[in-house]
């Protein structure tokens, strides 16, 4: 089979490697589509380390065989792979809530290798914790993909109560893709009003090419973000803020745009060699803040995010800006890393 295979830090070669074949409770996924993400960018580039030489984990694939001892899985049934792999044993794995796996979760694409290459083993561990996603034939291949990193999104979203009524204007830190499907769930789960605020004046107006169904688009490098949204809640501040952006300042900077009683969700994981920042503790709780953390996605979110796909609740096909084939992996690498080349979401398609 062909593969995308890491030789060093920002040299990927397409190669010809033997085909796994499945073990024992393992199944073998034809891989029909992977999108690269802001991750697989920053292993590609050797800013972060895994322990496999392919990497890609927002996948859909096809069961091409299975190994001795699966049961209920047959050969030609399409899945989204779930990334994230417990332990099985610990409190939060027999919940099913493997994301906060005390002994540390595994994933694909980080410890097996992923979906940059024809075929992927779904390894033991993850068809006994149910890692296969049914997808059904009303969703394309390039469209599953995305399933992944919206059910990140749906568990970050999961702590703010939309459905309560009270929650109106949502303020987004990011105008990447993760920025814009946590905008598309609030949205689904009845936001009114969604602002996204980012420093690429490209990416603003990619939005808005696309007809993305939010309201104001802010560039934060010309706008200063606590004034303009003073202004425009007439001092009240924004419901809920999204911190989607690896900028730790920007944690102060929401708090400050919160109204009372407000959600602040920290998306995005800081810098490791620097997370501290200063934070005025007395606006959490004079204002009573609610602050929220969120880290990748279990079984639940991947349902949930596959059936708003699924309903056309949340419309993703626009968001599929580039298709590849996995030949040309290293221009679809370059297109993705690129603000200025119009891309949202990149697939590799084989």
């Amino acid at each position: 089979m062909k593969a995308a295979i890491i030789k060093k830090p920002g040299v990927i070669a397409i190669e010809d490697i033997e085909t796994p074949k499945p073990a024992k409770g393992e199944i073998l996924l034809k891989v029909d589509a992977c999108a690269l993400c802001g991750t697989d960018q920053r292993v590609l580039k050797g800013e972060k380390y895994v322990d496999v030489p392919i990497v890609g984990h927002e996948v859909t694939g096809t069961v091409e065989a299975v190994g001795p001892e699966v049961q209920n899985i047959n050969i030609g049934e399409r899945y989204a792979v779930q990334t994230v792999i417990g332990c099985g044993h610990c409190a939060w794995c027999k919940i099913s809530r493997e994301n906060l796996c005390e002994n540390g979760f595994k994933a694909i694409g980080y410890q097996w290798n992923g979906g940059f290459a024809e075929y992927m083993i779904m390894p033991e561990l993850g068809v006994k914790q149910g890692c296969l996603i049914p997808i059904p034939d009303t969703i394309s291949d390039e469209e599953g993909t995305i399933i992944e990193p919206l059910s990140c999104c749906v568990n970050g979203m999961r702590a703010i109560p939309f459905e309560d009524n009270e929650l109106k204007e949502v303020a987004i830190f990011g105008g990447g893709i993760i920025g814009v499907l946590n905008g598309l769930v609030a949205k689904a789960r009845g936001a009114e009003k969604i602002t996204i605020l980012d420093v690429s004046q490209d990416r603003l107006d990619l939005h808005q090419k696309l007809n993305l169904p939010f309201d104001n688009f802010i560039n934060t490098k010309k706008t200063d973000p606590v004034e303009w949204v003073k202004n425009y809640t007439n001092g009240r501040g924004m419901d809920a803020i999204v911190v989607a952006a690896s900028v730790k300042e920007l944690v102060p900077t929401a708090m400050e745009m919160l109204a009372r009683a407000g959600h602040l969700s920290i998306f995005a994981g800081m810098p490791k060699s620097n997370p501290l920042e200063n934070i005025d503790l007395n606006l959490i709780h004079y204002q009573e803040f609610h602050v929220h953390g969120a880290n990748s996605s279990v079984e639940r979110d991947y349902i949930e995010a596959r059936n708003y796909i699924v309903s056309r609740k949340i419309n993703v096909s626009a968001l599929v800006t580039h298709t590849f084939e996995l030949e040309d992996f290293n221009e679809a690498v370059k297109t993705q890393g690129n603000p200025a080349s119009g891309a949202m979401k990149v697939i590799i398609k084989n």
